[in-house]
């Protein structure tokens, strides 16, 4: 992978259950990686009427280089772009924009452990 392809930063999260004092589970995002080198490409859009609402969705495709942190990716991981600063992952109580989430759909390497080539969705509602 050229360097200069990798013209974007992202943040990987992964999710975990923790659990209140009440016993209650709850879910929470761990960093896997901070401010990671990415590519990123649009795959495809799409707007749907979906019950009493509108539905825009649309799918980017992020390139990221190989290393052991990231190569066990799974669609129970999210990127966050733009990244994060080390400062709002630190700061529990920070809170990511919406559109800012992309949900991995699926994560394929590319060559052999050059990189990997991760399919995200990204999901906007707008109520009519």
């Amino acid at each position: 992978m050229k360097a200069g392809s990798l013209d974007r930063r992202i943040s990987i999260q992964r999710k975990s259950l923790t659990q209140s004092p009440s016993g209650e589970p709850l879910e929470a995002w761990s960093n896997v990686a901070l401010r990671r080198a990415a590519s990123m490409w649009p795959v495809r859009g799409d707007e749907r009427f979906s019950s009493p609402e509108k539905v825009a969705g649309e799918q980017i495709e992020f390139r990221i280089r190989y290393s052991s942190d990231v190569a066990v990716l799974t669609p129970l991981d999210r990127i966050i772009h733009p990244a994060l600063s080390e400062a709002e992952a630190l700061d529990p109580g920070h809170v990511i924009p919406e559109r800012s989430i992309h949900d991995v759909l699926a994560v394929h390497e590319i060559n052999r452990r050059e990189g990997l080539k991760i399919i995200t969705s990204r999901r906007a509602d707008v109520t009519t």
